[in-house]
């Protein structure tokens, strides 16, 4: 074990367990390029931090840039950073796309060695020269898989080693891909040159793995269903037959032809239209093109009947109907003479799909044998994320939200990244025991309650099966369900998602001896001095000192700091310590009250937290709201300063933001242009 790494002068005392894999992968990342492969809650972030923790150290004036893909994983990784490492609340930034771009400007010339951002806003604000890539010594990529095609992550790595002479990557993901090109192009487009990988198999992990069952349920459509696919898969034929009689397709019959092999034909359609300049031979391209569009139409509709039930199938009629004037393929599936009959049937069926009850039955079944749990039920589509919000708050005890992407897609809502934060704390605070979500939910958000997850449906991709399964098992046993419909895509799905994830190991091990060095020119080390860790260490509010040596303080506090900015109840809290650590009820609480008394942690409303958790980057004010106009709100702080408070500056309930309304928050403020602006890290209480 690298204990070297373990005492490094910015980590807070007691803040990480040290686990010697995560102090290996931490040391061989600070000398080369690294992609780290970490199964979901084997602590990527610790190691991160450790890593993040030498290059501050070592080197005075360098800063880090942690990248994730959305908000709320980029609030997340502050908070996480802010309770590991000893910095002052000015060292911590976050760069998001809802913060102007002239105060963005102004954060990235600021003070903050930290700096935690979406990739679109890194992109944007590098090709427009706000940001100078050269002044960090290390970018983090979480999320690290989707460095790939013209996602931001890749142009960021072209810029940082265009512009730094000392360029450091830290990857992380859970699930890189399940090929070895797949894997070797995120390796490339982040100049790795090393992957570390471990799995729960590892000797030196398994003492850390939370054992996570996995059932596979599969259910029989009913008459009505499979009636439905039937036609559909009627209509499809007609479709791929047009095609193979022309010589588009090149199985033999067309009943061997997969989405896939579709999804390419379109691919060389349009490439051969772009470039041909007859016109009655683009004509004729255009005439596949448009039956080729169809054929995937009713692939998709085709899945939905068998995988989802009529009240997506009905839904996505509806809309093709309503975009059937502008578009030649759709009205080409709702002309075929079987379309009405298939119409006729959708609506006349009022059973659901038998997912829909299956679903309802494990929620009811894991909320009476422990009401406490946290269930997260997954699927694809946001038809059935409604479906199922309207079902499942039906069962007993059940309270239910939804967590989807931000767009607006066919006339339902999204959710803004405020909504997002918002529902992810809402089930971390019991506020809600269910989340039903899609696939915006898999990656990376800290979910540490969740002890039961179901797949509505089976998922092909490796990565994406590997991220959902991840979200449960974290600090307890974890169970997974996946809903299967037999005679469906399902079945196909399901068997290539757990073979893909089965043959990561070795494709991992293969993309290791494929990979070279990176030429860079290191800066010689210029550490922090003591004086200068001081400083920090007395900014960042140390929350008990290492000298405190009582087990039981220790322990609460610990507790306190895994419970977040949200607190715990005592109640909780007490039973937590008792089960975990076998604790007395009795000498937690006595510790509890002496945290309090020492300000180490403080009451909110019935609830307990650590003092540094709720202001992790930012001090406690006292904000009213004056006024709120389009686009902002002005408010008060501390009955005196006006500020300008703009949606990307505010982490809180958006009920919140009215008129006369006043709560105690962690904050920061700044100036931009000659104006105050408030950023809300997190509402404590309302006044």
């Amino acid at each position: 074990m690298d204990e070297a790494l373990a005492r490094n002068p910015l980590l807070r005392p007691g803040a990480i367990e040290p686990r010697e894999y995560q102090l290996n992968i931490a040391r061989a990342a600070l000398g080369r390029n690294t992609l780290v492969v970490l199964p979901t809650a084997l602590g990527k972030t610790v190691i991160s931090a450790l890593v993040a923790a030498e290059v501050l150290y070592r080197h005075r004036r360098s800063r880090v840039l942690v990248l994730a893909p959305t908000k709320p994983l980029v609030s997340q990784h502050m908070r996480s950073f802010s309770r590991i490492l000893r910095l002052g609340p000015g060292n911590f930034a976050m760069v998001t796309g809802e913060v102007p771009p002239a105060a963005r400007g102004s954060l990235w010339r600021g003070g903050s060695r930290l700096v935690f951002a979406t990739p679109e806003a890194v992109r944007n604000d590098a090709e427009e020269g706000r940001v100078d890539l050269s002044q960090f010594g290390l970018i983090v990529f979480d999320e690290a898989h989707r460095a790939v095609g013209e996602y931001a992550y890749v142009r960021i790595a072209d810029a940082y080693f265009s512009a730094s002479r000392s360029p450091l990557v830290l990857g992380t993901t859970a699930s890189p891909g399940s090929t070895v090109e797949r894997v070797l192009q995120v390796c490339r487009n982040l100049r790795i040159e090393r992957v570390e990988y471990r799995d729960e198999d590892d000797p030196d992990v398994r003492p850390y793995v939370h054992r996570v069952d996995v059932e596979w349920v599969r259910v029989r459509l009913p008459p009505a269903h499979a009636a439905m696919a039937s036609i559909i898969e009627s209509m499809l034929r007609r479709r791929l037959e047009w095609l193979a009689s022309r010589g588009y397709l090149r199985s033999p019959s067309p009943r061997d032809v997969g989405r896939r092999e579709l999804v390419e034909l379109g691919e060389e359609l349009r490439y051969a239209l772009e470039a041909e300049s007859v016109d009655e031979e683009r004509g004729v391209l255009f005439e596949a093109i448009v039956n080729q569009s169809a054929a995937m139409t009713l692939y998709h509709m085709l899945e939905l009947a068998g995988s989802q039930g009529v009240h997506a199938l009905r839904a996505f009629m509806e809309r093709l109907e309503s975009e059937e004037e502008g578009k030649r393929s759709h009205s080409l599936v709702t002309g075929d003479p079987d379309y009405a009959r298939l119409r006729a049937l959708a609506q006349g069926t009022r059973e659901d799909h038998p997912k829909v009850a299956r679903v309802r039955e494990l929620v009811e079944a894991q909320l009476a044998s422990n009401p406490s749990s946290r269930i997260l039920v997954f699927t694809q589509y946001r038809d059935t994320v409604a479906r199922l919000v309207e079902e499942l708050s039906r069962v007993r005890g059940a309270r239910v939200g939804r967590f989807v992407g931000q767009a607006s897609r066919g006339g339902v809502e999204g959710m803004r990244q405020e909504e997002q934060v918002a529902a992810v704390r809402a089930l971390e605070e019991g506020e809600h025991n269910v989340l039903v979500a899609t696939s915006i939910a898999e990656e990376g958000l800290d979910m540490p309650s969740v002890d039961r997850v179901i797949f509505y449906e089976p998922i092909p991709s490796e990565i994406r099966y590997i991220q959902r399964r991840g979200r449960t098992g974290r600090r307890a046993p974890g169970r997974v369900t996946i809903l299967a419909a037999e005679g469906t895509a399902d079945m196909a799905y399901l068997y290539a998602s757990a073979r893909r994830a089965r043959r990561m190991r070795e494709v991992v091990r293969r993309v290791n001896s494929l990979l070279g060095p990176v030429l860079r020119f290191p800066e010689p080390p210029d550490p922090m001095s003591p004086e200068e860790v001081e400083a920090e260490a007395r900014a960042a509010g140390e929350g008990i000192p290492a000298s405190a040596g009582a087990r039981e303080l220790r322990a609460v506090y610990d507790a306190l700091l895994e419970a977040g900015p949200s607190g715990i109840g005592e109640g909780e809290l007490l039973e937590s310590l008792r089960s975990r650590l076998g604790m007395d009820p009795a000498s937690a609480s006595a510790a509890l009250r002496e945290l309090v008394r020492r300000g180490s942690a403080v009451a909110l409303d019935g609830r307990y937290a650590a003092r540094e958790a709720i202001e992790p980057a930012g001090e406690v004010h006292e904000v009213e709201v004056v006024e709120v106009r389009r686009g902002y709100a002005i408010v008060r702080v501390d009955g005196d300063a006006r500020a300008i408070m703009e949606p990307g500056e505010f982490s809180g309930p958006p009920w919140l933001v009215r008129r006369g309304s006043r709560f105690l928050a962690a904050a920061s403020i700044r100036e931009v242009g000659g104006e105050l602006h408030l950023g809300v890290l997190r509402v404590i209480r309302r006044l």
